[in-house]
């Protein structure tokens, strides 16, 4: 059984959409873990107005959206465990495409498909290079070959309740999580869409001028040669958006940055050429 694991945080105007998505699955042998965190508006009422026994309402005070997921995983009654935000969608098929993957690459402890970007009237793919069975994710997550991320991707409920979410996040808690699980996982990726994300809901692109409680807060750059260059990457990405804060927070890091993009573009040249 696959358990769908939804964080809810005061999403009245789409949590009934992305819930209907999920219950409106050609594939039938699933669950879905409503997690409340605390809502203030009419979230919960969203809920309760759809009856189906498949659907299970845990409510909690506030304590972040990792928090709240790790609550879904301890109360998950399915082997798999697949995250959706309760702003964003599952395509149609997607709990079939997911089966059929599963049933196919039995080794795998994470299955990583692709996810469906719409913004206003545009909607585009975010594929990634792999088809396969990843050697190195980590390598393979720097490079964007592989693209692992709650909404699209499926995980192994033993490997989650090993690798919790970290509670003290409260943005970039997907990517803290896998950079401490990918060393485990045995991850098949593939180029099957799954998900639909609503940028226009999204919060986490807003500039912040306090990221204490953000992952690329706290980057330590330990582990494995890969691990470290994916916590450069997220830092790179990061510096764009907070140069200032990322500068103060990382000074040396602050000289290496144009030697990371030279790295970055001459290992992509080498491997076109």
């Amino acid at each position: 059984m696959i358990s769908v694991v939804i964080p809810l945080y005061n999403k009245e105007a789409s949590i009934k959409q992305s819930l209907m998505s999920v219950l409106s699955q050609s594939y039938q042998d699933f669950e879905v873990v409503i997690v409340d965190d605390g809502s203030t508006d009419n979230s919960v009422a969203k809920v309760e107005e759809i009856q189906n026994s498949r659907i299970r309402l845990i409510r909690q005070e506030n304590g972040g959206p990792s928090k709240a997921r790790n609550t879904g995983v301890k109360n998950a009654k399915g082997e798999w465990v697949l995250f959706l935000d309760a702003d964003d969608e599952l395509l149609p098929n997607a709990l079939n495409v997911f089966k059929e993957l599963l049933t196919e690459h039995k080794k795998a402890n994470v299955i990583d498909c692709v996810q469906t970007v719409q913004l206003g009237k545009k909607t585009w793919n975010e594929p990634h290079d792999l088809v396969g069975y990843s050697k190195n994710p980590y390598k393979d997550w720097y490079f964007h070959k592989i693209g692992p991320g709650s909404n699209h991707s499926i995980f192994k409920r033993e490997l989650l309740m090993s690798f919790p979410y970290n509670e003290t996040l409260r943005r970039y808690e997907d990517a803290e999580l896998l950079m401490r699980l990918l060393g485990e996982a045995v991850l098949y990726s593939s180029m099957q869409p799954v998900s639909l994300v609503h940028t226009e809901f999204a919060s986490a692109s807003k500039i912040r001028n306090d990221i204490s409680s953000d992952y690329v807060g706290n980057l330590k750059f330990e582990g494995s040669f890969w691990k470290r260059m994916c916590d450069y990457e997220l830092y790179l990405e990061e510096r764009v958006r907070y140069g200032v804060i990322c500068d103060k927070l990382y000074p040396i890091l602050k000289y290496r940055y144009d030697l990371l993009l030279l790295h970055k573009f001459l290992y992509k040249i080498k491997n076109i050429l």
